[in-house]
């Protein structure tokens, strides 16, 4: 299955524009959950750009940043410079780098989507469940259900693989999304079902706690002002 290249530095100078969703209500509503987290230890897996890895870091937390892509990681090197916050090459599905019970926070914003396979999805759950304290959470986001219903929402709009089907795991699907300049990048998506996502994360020992429908910010320029569907969905999951 075909998933965006993370490789492709022309792909990867054009998404440093940002989706105009994360810093409007991807960013806002993952902040917001993850609360008071001074002094805590922050996975944020498949980072990307870095952007959201250093407004967690701004809060105070001691946060590592990793990527599958060696690109996006010598970027985000040479873009932020804090001194709790790391970044490193490193696979979701293998956490080898990292012991067990090392992170009271891992944060996966539009990261599964990526991965091309459900032995994969599995295993990143498995890796997370494992590098998480007891009582430690996950967050992570994925693209909401209705988009792929309607097809066209305020900033996306999707165009289906052949023999896509909601209910069937691993679909194709293209989205065009909105940048923060108003330009236009597409991605080449997988789609999971929540009732797979449900059925992986109790797999891993983990349980969701909290589904998150998340509006824009207060403030929010157009076509956010105006955002009557929901186009992200962000669940909170728990070790015990």
């Amino acid at each position: 299955m075909k998933v965006s290249e993370y490789h492709d530095k022309e792909f990867l100078r054009r998404y440093e524009k940002l989706p105009i969703l994360n810093p409007y209500v991807s960013y806002p509503a993952i902040l917001d959950s993850i609360g008071d987290i001074e002094g805590k230890k922050v996975l944020d897996l498949g980072c990307g750009s870095g952007a959201l890895t250093s407004l967690i870091a701004e809060k105070g937390a001691d946060v590592t940043g990793v990527d599958v892509s060696e690109e996006w990681i010598e970027r985000c090197r040479a873009e932020y410079d804090m001194p709790n916050l790391r970044f490193i090459v490193a696979d979701g599905s293998n956490l080898a780098d990292f012991k067990d019970s090392s992170f009271d926070f891992v944060v996966m914003n539009m990261v599964l989507l990526n991965v091309a396979s459900s032995e994969k999805v599995k295993s990143i759950f498995s890796e997370v469940a494992r590098v998480l304290k007891s009582g430690g959470e996950l967050i992570f986001s994925d693209l909401h259900p209705i988009c792929l219903a309607v097809g066209k929402t305020s900033t996306e709009e999707q165009e289906f693989g052949e023999g896509f089907s909601y209910f069937r795991d691993g679909g194709e699907y293209r989205s065009k999304v909105m940048l923060t300049d108003g330009s236009t990048i597409e991605f080449s998506d997988i789609h999971w079902t929540i009732d797979s996502y449900s059925k992986w994360v109790s797999g891993a020992g983990m349980y969701i706690k909290r589904i998150i429908e998340p509006e824009p910010v207060n403030g929010s320029p157009p076509p956010l002002d105006e955002y009557p569907l929901p186009e992200y969905i962000l669940f909170v999951c728990e070790k015990p």
